[in-house]
């Protein structure tokens, strides 16, 4: 019933207007003022079905009387707020925007916590009365990420698209009056060079994007080694092209959980990198073995490896340790970056141990599932009778 004292008038129509509105926390504070008028009596039932109301909002609400210092939270904002640091931080946000509000009336603002990671929030706060005021927190730290990925991407492919753009416009100008049909053949041979290197950045860019907001929905039982016996299968070619082997090793079954195309691309683009990277005389080595509940592919190559001052950088977008050659091989900087977030999305982890001029090793381990046999299930049938 203290509740019902400091919500005085607040009926549970005035919380509904709101939750359909779903606008702002201006439209909840101003059902709450105009219904406030009306009685200032309620039963035990109308308080109950008031906080039912406040509990499905997506979004953290406290409603506050300075009067009596009393707060009623939803559960979205009481589990927002508590004794973690986050919630400190969060809690101390509400403060100041009551603070803020008692003179501005209303008010906003983004608040990053940084607590291990980083955590965005959006206070909004609004006086209802002279007592009264109401302070809602919504947890956008999805959607600031959303939102930081889908600029990045714009600026990336801008920046990326924008040299062999500058070269197709180039070479097409100089082929405009060129008649000498040696020189015509050459330009209309690297217009289409430039004209691939578009559509990989661009392909490249829409895998890394479909990576990253992906989901495990179609995932299944994969067995790795198939996979690997196919991305070797399809890049021996490739290694003989170079005057490189290119040789598998490893257990007979190698069974993870997920998506069996991302996990082709994974190991497509190692292998790729370790031939592209590799001198003629050399050896690619593939293998995949069990490691207690984790299985472990490792990609060797002996070709000129990778400085350590940019290793820690290999799997950030566009970073190419030599610029120069990833032109020449028609790399675009992404190949390690999807290879990362897939990995990642498998419950994995990828690293690298390289040494200039000896070759690099290539490391993914990834959960491994463990078939049950028919002997261990019907253990565990007769265990349960």
């Amino acid at each position: 019933m203290d509740l019902i004292f400091f919500l005085s008038g607040v009926s549970v129509a005035a919380v509904f207007a709101y939750l359909i509105s779903k606008r702002s926390s201006k439209n909840l504070s101003a059902a709450i003022r105009s219904e406030s008028k009306v009685n200032t009596t309620r039963s035990e039932d109308q308080l109950e079905n008031l906080v039912e109301a406040l509990d499905l909002l997506p979004i953290g609400v406290v409603i506050i009387d300075s009067k009596t210092g009393r707060r009623l939270r939803n559960n979205a904002a009481a589990a927002m707020t508590g004794v973690r640091y986050v919630d400190i931080l969060v809690d101390q946000a509400v403060d100041e925007m009551l603070e803020t509000i008692a003179t501005t009336k209303s008010s906003e603002r983004i608040l990053e916590a940084v607590a291990g990671t980083t955590r965005f929030f959006k206070i909004r706060g609004q006086a209802i009365d002279q007592q009264k005021a109401i302070v809602t927190i919504e947890d956008i730290t999805e959607k600031s990420r959303i939102d930081t990925v889908q600029t990045d991407f714009v600026a990336n492919l801008s920046h990326e698209l924008k040299t062999p753009i500058g070269a197709v416009a180039a070479l097409a100008d100089s082929l405009s009056g060129e008649t000498e049909t040696e020189v015509v053949w050459r330009l209309a041979e690297r217009i289409v060079t430039e004209s691939h290197r578009m559509s990989r950045i661009v392909d490249d860019l829409l895998d890394l994007s479909r990576v990253e907001f992906g989901g495990t929905e179609e995932w299944s039982d994969i067995d790795l080694g198939s996979v690997l016996v196919e991305v070797v299968g399809t890049n021996q070619h490739a290694a003989k092209r170079q005057g490189l082997g290119l040789s598998l090793t490893g257990s007979a079954e190698l069974l993870v959980r997920g998506d069996r195309a991302h996990l082709v691309s994974v190991f497509s683009n190692l292998v790729d990198n370790a031939i592209k990277y590799s001198e003629a005389g050399g050896v690619v080595l593939v293998e995949g073995v069990t490691q207690g509940e984790e299985i472990v592919v490792t990609v060797t190559d002996h070709g000129i490896g990778i400085a350590e001052r940019d290793q820690k950088r290999i799997f950030e977008r566009f970073y190419r340790v030599d610029k120069a050659r990833s032109r020449a091989t028609g790399g675009t900087g992404l190949g390690l970056s999807i290879v990362r977030h897939i990995v990642l999305e498998h419950g994995g982890s990828i690293d690298v141990r390289s040494e200039e001029g000896t070759g690099s090793t290539f490391m993914v381990r990834l959960p491994r599932v463990i078939r049950k046999t028919k002997e261990a299930f019907s253990d565990e049938t007769r265990a349960m009778a």
